[in-house]
C-alpha cells in the first residue's frame, strides 16, 4: 500500500503538470515564449535520457540489449509518426502523439519505482513534471491554432491525458515489476529512444521555426535543471 500511495502521488503530480500546461496553452502567448518552453522541455528530456533512463537501462540490460531496444524505440515512433501524418487528421494526430509519449514516460516511471530503492521513479516523476508543463502548453497551443479545437475541448483533453499518468505508472509498476532486470532495462531504453526521436524531430525543430535563436537558452536551462535533479536525488 505504501508503494501504491507513493507512485500515485508522484505520478499524479506529473499528470497535474499536463493540466497546468494545458490551461496556459489556451492563452494567447508570444511565439518566442512558446519556443523557449519547447526547448526547456527538450532539455529536460535530454538530461533524463542521458543521466537516468539510459544509465539505468545499461546497468540492467547491458550494451547489446540496451542498444537494440533504444534503436527500436526510435524506429517505432518514426513509423507511428509517418502513419499519423498519412492517415490521421492534424488535431487527432497531435492528441495521439502526445498520448503515446505520455504513456511511454509513465510506464518507465512505474518501472523506476520497482528498481532498487525507487529513487529512479522519483527522479523520473519530477523530471516528467518539468517536461509535462511545456508539453501541455505546446499541445493545446497546436490543437487550437492548427487543429481548430476550442479552448474548452483542449482543456478537457488535458484532464483526460493527466489521468493516464497515475494509471500507466501504477500499471508499469504492478504488471512489469516482476519481468526481471533485462526487460526493465530494455523498456527504459525503448522509452529513451522514442523520447529522443520525438524531441529531435518535433519539439526542437518547431521551436527553431517560431523562435529567434534565443529560445535555445531554454535547452540549456532545461538540461541543467533535470541534470542537477538527477544528481541530487540519484
Amino acid at each position: 500500500m505504501e508503494n501504491f500511495i507513493k507512485i500515485f502521488l508522484y505520478s499524479s503530480l506529473s499528470g497535474f503538470a499536463v493540466i497546468l500546461g494545458g490551461i496556459i496553452g489556451t492563452k494567447k502567448l508570444p511565439e518566442k515564449v512558446i519556443a523557449f518552453v519547447l526547448t526547456f522541455g527538450s532539455g529536460v528530456l535530454l538530461a533524463v535520457i542521458s543521466y537516468s533512463l539510459m544509465h539505468e537501462a545499461y546497468g540492467l540490460s547491458g550494451p547489446i540489449y540496451t542498444s537494440i531496444a533504444f534503436i527500436l524505440g526510435g524506429f517505432t515512433f518514426y513509423t507511428i509518426e509517418k502513419l499519423l501524418e498519412k492517415y490521421v487528421a492534424k488535431g487527432t494526430g497531435i492528441i495521439l502523439g502526445t498520448t503515446m509519449d505520455d504513456v511511454a514516460e509513465s510506464l518507465s516511471m512505474g518501472i523506476g519505482f520497482a528498481t532498487d530503492t525507487g529513487k529512479l521513479g522519483i527522479v523520473l516523476a519530477l523530471s516528467i513534471f518539468l517536461h509535462n508543463i511545456p508539453e501541455g502548453i505546446s499541445s493545446n497551443y497546436e490543437l487550437i491554432s492548427e487543429g481548430n479545437f476550442t479552448k474548452k475541448t483542449a482543456i478537457v483533453l488535458s484532464f483526460l491525458l493527466a489521468i493516464l499518468d497515475p494509471f500507466c505508472a501504477l500499471l508499469g509498476y504492478y504488471l512489469l515489476k516482476d519481468m526481471g532486470n533485462l526487460w526493465h532495462g530494455m523498456i527504459m531504453a525503448f522509452t529513451g529512444g522514442s523520447i529522443l526521436f520525438m524531441t529531435s524531430t518535433d519539439m526542437i525543430p518547431k521551436a527553431n521555426i517560431i523562435g529567434n535563436g534565443m529560445e535555445n537558452l531554454g535547452l540549456l536551462v532545461g538540461f541543467l535543471t533535470a541534470f542537477l535533479l538527477s544528481r541530487i536525488l540519484g
